[in-house]
Formats: C-alpha cells, structure tokens, sequence
C-alpha cells in the first residue's frame, strides 16, 4: 500500500468518530421509542376494553340505552380507542424508521471499522519495518518520539495521583471546617446566655471530631506533598499549617480557663484551616492546567508518532 492510498483511507476514517457517536444517541432514541410503544399500547388495551365493557349486557347499560345515553357513550370510548390506535401506530413506525436508520448506521460504521483495521495493519508493519532498520534515521526518530511519550505519559498518570491527592485534602478539610464551625456556635452561645452541661458537651463534642479530622488532614496533607514533589512542584508550607493546627486539643483541654478563650480559639484555627483549603485549591488548579497541558503535547507525540509511520513506504 503507498502513501496516497493510506491517506485515503485516513480521510475516510475521519468521520468514523462522528458516526459513532450518532449511533449512540440513536441507540438511546430507539429505547425511548420502544418504551413509548409499551406505553401506548397498554394505552390502547385499555381504551378498547372500555370498548367491549359498554357492548356487554349490563345494567348499567341498559340504563343507558334507556336514557339515550348509550350511543353516545360509545361513540366516545371508540373515538378514544381508535385515537389510541392511530398514536400507537404511530409510535410504531417511528420505532422501525430508527431501526432502519440504525440498520443503514451500523452497516457504514462496520464497514469503516474493517478500513481502520486495514490502517491498523498497514501502520503495524511500518512501525515493525522502522524498528528492524537502527541505522535508519527514521529509527533515531521513532525512538525520541518513543521516550518523549514515555516521560509524559508518566507526567499525566503522577499529576492525576496529586489532583486525586489534593481533593482527598479538601474533602477532609471540609469536615473538619464543618466541626469547627459547628463549635464555633455553640462556643458563642457559651459566651454570651451560658448554655449548660448540655452545650458544653456537644462544643467539645465537635472539637474532638475536628481533631479527628485534623489528625487525617496531616497525613493526607504529608502524602499530597509526596505527590507534588513526583510532578516537581514543591509545597512544604502545607505539612506546617496542619502542625500548627493539630495543637488545638491539647490548647482546649490543657488551658480552659474561660469560655471566650476558647471560642477565639476556635476561630484562629478555623482561619488557619481556611488559609490551607484556600492554597490547596490554588495548587489544585495549577495542577489541573498542568494535566491539561501534559495531554494536549501527549496528543502531540502521537500525532508525530503517526506521521512518521504513515511516512515510511515498505
């Protein structure tokens, strides 16, 4: 195969993609379909039993019959059946018309997809040709594009571990920030109308959970920043805010000598907390730009990658 009737397939298969997406949103307008002729033909069952009920013999009926209702009756209920009909009917057609549509679909993606493995085929024994010729310059090539992909494809798979990393952080610091603020209340209400045993429970009751959060905080923060440092981006700064933090219990129960002592506290450590959700989520979007840019020049090493296979003539 030479290179002209490679690139006519490869401009054939360019709307492959295209026809397969329209497959899938037709495959979904077939089932919807489906689902309204069930519908509409347990619609017209019942609208013809309706039918059959009113010509039975029946009291009810005659009673009709005698008042002169009856033909009216029926001529309603056959209207509402044969309206019924005509909209299953309807319904229906409009399933074997997508079918046949998607007949006629499957048929153009099949016969693209036996092209695409021909390609599939034809760029296989090129690439295979460019690895068995070292001296070749196409070779010296093919292996920088190899080890460039190899690099970022490393650099895209550490940088989703980091982002993954940073929202496990957030996560737990929005349980954490959800104690504190909890507390925080409660603390207020302390200060100001002395809420009792039963307030006072409940405040240290959600600054233990703080602290419980705060002690996983460290740990995922520490491991965040393991991941950062795999990417080279560096962040010591976290691990000391959590530091600081993670001191609040011993603050709490060591030192309570009145209640507003404790509510400023709070308060400190809420704003410490938010100061590292705030960096975090930074961090994060540098990262996700970072992603971003990574897939885009992966993108771009395949495309070279192709271009030079497609290049080689055998």
């Amino acid at each position: 195969m030479d290179n002209k009737q490679l690139q006519e397939i490869k401009d054939r298969l360019a709307v492959l993609p295209a026809l397969e997406h329209r497959m899938e949103s037709l495959r979904k307008r077939i089932t919807e379909a489906k689902n309204n002729v069930n519908t509409l033909l347990r619609k017209f069952e019942a609208e013809t039993l309706d039918v059959e009920n009113i010509k039975k013999d029946s009291l009810t009926n005659s009673l009709r019959k005698l008042l002169g209702k009856y033909e009216g009756k029926i001529n309603k209920e056959t209207q509402e059946m044969l309206t019924a009909k005509l909209e299953y009917d309807r319904a229906v057609e409009n399933v074997k018309v997508l079918s046949e549509q998607e007949s006629e679909l499957k048929g153009r993606i099949s016969e693209l997809n036996e092209l695409k493995r021909t390609q599939e085929n034809e760029l296989a024994k090129r690439e295979e040709f460019i690895k068995n010729n070292i001296s070749a310059d196409s070779f010296k090539m093919y292996m920088e594009i190899e080890q460039e992909h190899e690099f970022l494809f490393g650099q895209v798979v550490e940088t989703q571990e980091a982002i993954g990393a940073a929202n496990k952080v957030l996560i737990t610091a929005d349980n954490a920030m959800e104690h504190l603020n909890k507390a925080e209340d409660l603390a207020t209400l302390d200060v100001w109308l002395k809420g009792g045993i039963l307030t006072h429970n409940a405040k240290y009751s959600h600054i233990e959970e703080a602290q419980r959060y705060f002690n996983i905080l460290n740990s995922q923060v520490k491991a965040f920043e393991t991941e950062l440092n795999d990417v080279n981006m560096q962040a010591s700064y976290l691990s000391c805010e959590i530091d600081s933090t993670t001191r609040a219990v011993d603050f709490w129960f060591d030192n309570i000598f009145t209640d507003l002592k404790v509510r400023d506290k709070i308060q400190s450590d809420a704003e410490d907390l938010r100061d590292l959700i705030d960096k975090i989520n930074r961090t994060l979007r540098i990262l996700e730009t970072k992603r971003k840019e990574l897939k885009k020049n992966l993108s771009d090493n395949e495309s070279r990658k192709a271009d030079l296979i497609a290049s080689i003539e055998i």
